[in-house]
């Protein structure tokens, strides 16, 4: 046998037949597949995790009346409702407090089913009512609706990101309970 014979049969030993590992078929060295797998799965979770978070912050952006406020608190607890209707072309401010529990049950249904969406507060309104909530006879919530549209709710009690936020009202809210203890 002579050397190129040799030569042409140990290439032919090393020739790798189709469907084996790092034949023609194949992309890139073999073992070098693990590491691009390896790595795209490190991707996916990545941007699954961006992902999951993301869709946390869109969730967390929509709540409600009922989440914010009225489930933190029972109706029997309120001992008085103050409002202070505010409108910027009068300087003088109108105080009304409401200590019957009908009236007060009134005002808090006509909230029940509000829908909010967190956003910033409106400076630019027609009225605006600030409203404090008295849970046995002690300040709790502070509440300002500007023109049943905006709505910003701080509960004194709670101390994490939770305890205050500005909204703007999503669904119809009617001001009329509010609207109608004021002369």
């Amino acid at each position: 046998m002579t050397e190129t014979e040799t030569e042409r049969l140990n290439g032919l030993e090393n020739v790798e037949q189709p469907g084996e590992r790092g034949g023609p078929g194949m992309r890139g060295k073999p073992g070098k597949r693990k590491k691009l797998t390896l790595g795209r799965v490190f991707l996916i979770i990545f941007l699954l995790g961006i992902a999951v978070y993301h869709v946390g912050t869109i969730v967390q952006m929509f709540t409600s009346f009922e989440a914010r406020v009225s489930s933190r608190i029972s109706l029997q607890d309120i001992t008085s409702i103050e409002i202070t209707r505010s409108l910027p072309e009068t300087a003088d401010d109108v105080v009304v407090t409401v200590t019957d529990p009908a009236e007060i049950a009134g005002i808090m249904n006509a909230f029940a089913g509000v829908k909010l969406r967190s956003s910033y507060a409106s400076h630019d309104f027609t009225r605006s009512y600030w409203i404090n909530i008295d849970v046995n006879k002690a300040y709790r919530f502070s509440i300002r609706v500007d023109d049943a549209k905006y709505i910003s709710i701080s509960d004194s009690s709670r101390r994490d990101k939770y305890s205050s936020g500005s909204f703007k009202i999503i669904n119809d809210y009617d001001i009329r309970s509010i609207d109608r203890l004021f002369p």
